[in-house]
């Protein structure tokens, strides 16, 4: 934690030279047993998007293997999907990840689709139960609705 604190001060000493005369506003620099707040999607608290957001990634709390709740996590399930990083592989086509945003809990994947010779372009909304353990998949483009094949967790 002390190394994430000295390219801090390290900004803050720059942010303090003379500017040439130009106005300087003060600068707010954190303690080291000072807590920064952490967001319940891994932001730091300022608002900013999580890490695998900027990174163009899907968060991580939302990549693994998901089937419909009534379904079996075999691999020729019609409902099941595997999400990566940069990418979301469905029964009968694949995504991969061309933009990546949020909408308070919710991930919105911007997808470059492509699967029984079609190609085509989507936003999928992605939602988690407040257990982590239940994803719903809708459309990203429309408010957000209840999913009608909510998907459990495979197991690893």
């Amino acid at each position: 934690m002390r190394r994430r604190l000295i390219p801090l001060a390290m900004v803050a000493l720059l942010a303090a030279c003379d500017r040439g005369g130009e106005p300087t506003e003060p600068v707010t620099t954190i303690e080291p047993d000072q807590a920064i707040p952490v967001e319940p999607d891994g932001g730091i608290g300022d608002g900013a998007p999580p890490l695998d957001e900027l990174a163009g990634n899907i968060p991580a709390h939302f990549q693994g293997v998901w089937d419909y709740v009534g379904g079996t996590c075999n691999p020729a399930s019609d409902m099941r999907m595997e999400i990566k990083p940069r990418q979301i592989l469905y029964y009968e086509s694949l995504g991969l990840v061309a933009g990546v945003g949020s909408e308070g809990s919710d991930a919105l994947v911007d997808l470059v689709m492509e699967g029984e010779g079609e190609q085509w372009v989507q936003v999928s909304r992605l939602s988690l139960s407040a257990d982590g353990e239940t994803l719903s998949v809708s459309d990203g483009t429309k408010p957000k609705v209840k999913d009608e094949y909510p998907r459990k967790r495979c197991p690893a």
